[in-house]
């Protein structure tokens, strides 16, 4: 376990733009497990690279001066991406009690990028020095249901010393250390499509998760919004696994680079303490960085509306900070494709992301009163709403199209909210 110590990283890019490069190196410091300091600094080949851009926006520019944050219980957004978050954290302490025989310190960064595995989101990799990066792309989609059982295992932990196996902590070391959110899920390809798995769980669920995620992309897309093709395969283990395409993988003629990623979560990291935000989180909040660094403001906004008209029709109360994010391309940042989008069956409660001065953001039909949003005109507001509208209204279509239970379609039909 760490208690304290130094380590440095190399941290190397892989985009379509830049190639593989070293970007950055950085030094990480910690006391008795916990981040204290981490210094940064690009790399002189990266700053001088044509296509170079800042890897954070807000609290790295690019720039030659190493820059020096002080940690006091957070830490910076370029790490806190990298690292996995609750999923991903009880597949490192899992692999590391049962493989290494030792307990992870789970706030401890230099342990759990000790234990990360290639395999991850993104086009960021860290190294230690001198190591060789490597992006995998996960399983080969043969090993699924040796994938999922092990997924199942440690989601469970009441079942894990009973069905743990040497091969099962192989394929999660591959394919799940590198992903964040609570669900079980993991890393997989098929015939050199990369995905990521999300797996049903065995008794948490209130629905089927699978289907139902899948019937809610498509009836986003009918909405209007950016979203990525996904596929429900059946009979894993008795159980369904939505395959959702990765956006963030590209694929050039027979190689494949990646798209830089940094979440909302954190651009708006406190710059004192590196600690998440906390407090009221607001779609307000997401337009400010909207504004401030994107390439296309007005696609953008747009975007966002639908998103904000889409997570309250659908009841969709996880739209937290880490559930929208920014994405580098060909002319600079813009708001990533939309992702996470599904309804809770609980009524009453509030969703993390509000409006304005409102807990909750309006429901699509309440729009018309509410004049201009996010500065987008009236006329572009109430259509934004109508189309939002009209997908929703056909949940049952979508349900029935992709063969969900006729109990799950009434307990979703019952939360919508349009």
């Amino acid at each position: 376990m760490t208690k304290s110590g130094k380590q440095r990283y190399d941290l190397y890019l892989n985009t379509r733009q830049t190639g593989l490069i070293k970007a950055a190196e950085a030094v990480l410091l910690e006391s008795s497990g916990q981040l204290t300091n981490m210094g940064f600094r690009y790399t002189e080949a990266y700053r001088e690279h044509s296509h170079a851009f800042a890897l954070d926006p807000v609290q790295l520019p690019l720039a030659s001066d190493e820059i020096e944050f002080h940690c006091a219980g957070g830490m910076p957004g370029i790490l806190d991406d990298y690292l996995p978050d609750v999923w991903g954290r009880k597949v490192l302490a899992t692999l590391s009690f049962y493989r290494d025989q030792r307990k992870l310190d789970r706030h401890s960064a230099i342990d759990m990028l000790s234990q990360l595995s290639n395999s991850r989101i993104g086009a960021l990799q860290w190294t230690k020095p001198g190591e060789e990066p490597d992006y995998g792309m996960g399983c080969d989609i043969q090993f699924i249901k040796r994938a999922e059982i092990a997924a199942q295992t440690v989601d469970d932990p009441e079942s894990i010393s009973e069905h743990i196996d040497e091969v099962s902590l192989l394929y999660l070391a591959n394919a799940g250390t590198g992903i964040g959110g609570a669900r079980p899920k993991a890393l997989l390809f098929e015939k050199g499509t990369p995905y990521l798995a999300k797996f049903n769980r065995r008794s948490l669920d209130p629905y089927n998760n699978a289907k139902i995620e899948l019937a809610c992309l498509h009836m986003a897309r009918e909405a209007g919004l950016h979203v990525y093709q996904g596929k429900v395969r059946s009979g894993i283990n008795d159980r369904d696994v939505l395959l959702l395409e990765r956006f963030d993988v590209v694929k050039n003629n027979n190689d494949y680079t990646r798209r830089h990623l940094i979440t909302i979560n954190s651009l708006l990291k406190n710059q004192e303490t590196q600690r998440d935000r906390g407090g009221v989180f607001r779609y307000d909040d997401i337009v400010d960085i909207v504004r401030m660094h994107s390439t296309n403001v007005e696609t953008d906004l747009t975007q966002l509306l639908r998103m904000m008209l889409f997570n309250r029709a659908i009841n969709n109360t996880d739209d937290h900070e880490r559930n929208f994010s920014l994405i580098y391309d060909d002319e600079g940042y813009c708001m990533a494709p939309a992702y996470d989008i599904v309804p809770s069956l609980i009524t009453g409660a509030y969703p993390v992301a509000g409006y304005q001065y409102s807990p909750a953001a309006p429901k699509p039909s309440e729009i018309a009163s509410k004049g201009k949003i996010f500065g987008l005109p009236k006329t572009v507001v109430k259509r934004i709403a109508d189309e939002v509208i009209n997908s929703v209204e056909q949940w049952q279509k979508w349900a029935q199209q992709y063969d969900i239970s006729d109990e799950d379609i009434s307990s979703v039909s019952k939360v919508l909210q349009v």
